[in-house]
């Protein structure tokens, strides 16, 4: 995902981690999420922190966003960069101009757009969508400030593939104790992407076998060659820290 990402992005205890089952259990609207990677220039990440606490997380929550999910690079990676994760209760919301639109009178909105805008190197925005059916969740998501990303390019016209081999282990997986959310970016820049997030408590549970080698043990050579190998062009891993002074939940003051 890189953050995406679930992908397949996708991230409510917001007082701790956010799981992405725990997110993906709030989801109004089929389990949709929008993610924004944002890159912040340097000098201006202090402006640019000041603006979402004093203006758009108010109006967020103005809009009736009922939670915002936000990561951060953890030690590789882009320190600058941020992943914003908010549901989406409605496509039909974004033919109203979206949350801001709704949490922001016009005039004040294109003021924070054109400051918003002083702050960024780049930003990309993708809807991305959660798939419990692939997905091994857990109900304890505490401490869990990690998210491991993995981030997959499925071979164009193999994704029903990808799904299917998922779908049908998924038993095994929950037997060998992995936890994992399965998120799909389906509108946004690049290649069409799964996601898979994985949230630790520390680094050293990085050390951990991946979910193929926990599930199938001395078989997941087999597995990864017969079943995976011709599915997947490429993989990128990312590991994110989560950001509690710009997340909110519905019970945020």
């Amino acid at each position: 995902m890189r953050a995406l990402t679930s992908i397949s992005a996708i991230v409510v205890c917001l007082s701790t981690a956010v799981a992405p089952a725990a997110l993906a259990q709030e989801a109004a609207n089929g389990n949709w999420f929008r993610v924004d990677i944002i890159q912040v220039i340097p000098d201006r990440l202090n402006d640019f922190i000041d603006l979402q606490l004093d203006d758009l997380i108010p109006a967020y929550k103005r809009a009736g966003v009922p939670f915002r999910s936000v990561w951060q690079t953890a030690e590789f990676g882009n320190t600058y960069e941020r992943v914003f994760v908010t549901p989406i209760a409605s496509m039909a919301d974004f033919d109203r101009g979206g949350p801001l639109a709704v949490g922001l009178d016009p005039d004040r909105l294109a003021r924070i757009a054109e400051e918003f805008r002083r702050y960024l190197v780049s930003r990309q925005s993708f809807a991305v969508r959660y798939h419990p059916e692939l997905s091994v969740e857990s109900a304890d998501v505490s401490g869990r400030a990690l998210a491991q990303l993995t981030t997959v390019e499925i071979a164009p016209g193999r994704g029903g593939e990808w799904e299917t081999f998922f779908r049908q282990n998924l038993e095994q997986f929950r037997r060998a104790g992995v936890v994992f959310g399965m998120y799909q970016f389906v509108y946004g820049p690049g290649p069409a992407k799964w996601q898979i997030v994985q949230n630790h408590r520390s680094f050293d549970e990085l050390n951990e076998p991946g979910i193929i080698t926990r599930a199938f043990g001395s078989d997941a050579s087999a597995v990864l060659q017969s079943d995976l190998s011709s599915l997947v062009t490429s993989v990128e891993r990312t590991v994110l820290r989560y950001d509690p002074e710009l997340s909110f939940s519905g019970d945020s003051p």
